[in-house]
């Protein structure tokens, strides 16, 4: 009897290691089925983020092609297919994802919102070469701004010396004194660092175009000229200023001006503040997979030559 107790003992001892084993070979496995399992997530996620990634790009290169085929070179609106067109633009389907090329703007009379298109650049008050008058008449700036912005540009070397120095990136702003968040929010929609700090007279909105020296009474009828008929923007009834020398005749035209107004846009014109082209453009292109719940941005601002190749310069190259 003793003998039939220490086997079944032995046996049960056997059981248990058995089981403890069988117990614990499911854990490893749960462990390992787990742990491929998050590999595998993780795979596909990265796959899903450059995939996003090549779908900005391709945004950018679509920008690219309208840019370089703009059919009106001796001016430049929101007529032409890069400034404001929705359906080469907004959520555009491309193998398993979308892209789209969008850029905030202040609409004129509007709320701010989103356009479907290309900024232009030469749309803006270059900080680097405006005057102190015009930095002022900005929105979000103050007198201490302007005048850190001023002293920035002319960096001291010495006692006596000094030299000329230029914001080679917009969020070098913030790097000047009593510049806030807030606003740098406000001004970078209406300030570049490109360009040859002339303005586009057809497609500067109306806080640019007050800030050269434009009165209120001007500014509304330089818009409604711009908008046409249905008072939109980049729709078919919109009017374009094609040479700078005839438009303060163009404008007359379309709405009487006051002797007042006639000459503050002559002498806009006048110290070549003005003109009707564009060449420096920014492209902010984003890609989307899963639904939107993976995205990627690109931003990359871009010269364009004049002549017929109208060929292209990258400037400066962003992903996000």
């Amino acid at each position: 009897m003793a003998s039939v107790r220490k086997i079944n003992t032995e046996n049960g001892s056997v059981l248990i290691l058995v089981l403890w084993i069988l117990a614990i070979l499911v854990l490893l496995g749960l462990g390992l089925g787990y742990a491929a399992s998050l590999e595998q997530r993780l795979v596909s996620y990265q796959r899903d983020r450059l995939m996003a990634l090549y779908l900005a790009k391709a945004g950018y290169v679509r920008a690219l092609v309208e840019l370089s085929r703009d059919p009106t070179p001796q001016a430049d609106s929101f007529l032409d297919s890069w400034a404001h067109n929705p359906e080469a633009f907004q959520e555009t389907a491309l193998g398993q994802g979308r892209f789209s090329v969008s850029y905030p703007l202040a609409d004129d009379g509007g709320p701010e919102g989103v356009v479907h298109g290309v900024v232009d650049e030469d749309r803006k008050i270059n900080v680097n070469t405006a005057p102190k008058a015009v930095l002022l008449g900005l929105p979000g700036m103050t007198e201490e701004i302007a005048d850190s912005l001023l002293a920035w540009r002319r960096e001291k070397l010495g006692l006596r010396e000094l030299r000329e120095r230029s914001f080679e990136v917009l969020e070098e702003l913030l790097l000047v004194d009593g510049m806030t968040a807030e606003a740098f929010r406000t001004l970078r929609l209406y300030v570049t660092v490109y360009g040859d700090g002339r303005v586009n007279l057809n497609t500067a909105p109306r806080e640019v175009v007050t800030a050269l020296g434009m009165g209120e009474a001007l500014v509304g009828k330089l818009v409604r000229f711009r908008q046409g008929p249905d008072g939109l923007p980049g729709t078919t009834d919109d009017q374009v200023f094609t040479r700078l020398a005839n438009a303060a005749q163009e404008l007359n035209a379309f709405d009487p001006l006051a002797p007042q107004e006639a000459a503050q846009l002559t002498n806009l014109i006048t110290q070549n503040r003005l003109k009707v082209t564009s060449s420096v453009f920014r492209i902010h292109a984003s890609g989307r997979v899963r639904d939107g719940k993976i995205v990627r941005s690109v931003e990359g601002v871009v010269q364009r030559r004049t002549g017929p190749s109208r060929s292209l310069t990258l400037l400066a190259w962003h992903e996000s």
